[in-house]
């Protein structure tokens, strides 16, 4: 749960600091964490027998992780004045 929060406020500390600062690369960085995270937390190795504890951390971590291609999306990509330039 520790890395979940962790991972979580540097998602979201890099999607304010975008907001904040007009740098678009901050929110770039918060969609490579949540796609790396995705491609992780997928293709893991999982046990036959999952508990409910972990099916449902998986599910928070797929929540995490989506925020942050959303950031990425919403920040980065689209909030960019010059889409695919990004100079």
């Amino acid at each position: 749960m520790r890395a979940l929060l962790i991972t979580y406020s540097v998602i979201l500390l890099l999607g304010i600091t975008s907001l904040l600062t007009d740098i678009h690369y901050f929110a770039n960085i918060a969609g490579f964490i949540g796609a790396i995270g995705f491609l992780y937390v997928f293709f893991k190795d999982r046990p036959d027998e999952e508990s409910e504890k972990e099916i449902k951390m998986r599910r928070y971590w797929y929540i995490v992780l989506a925020f942050g291609i959303f950031f990425s999306l919403l920040l980065g990509s689209l909030w960019n004045d010059k889409m695919g330039g990004m100079a």
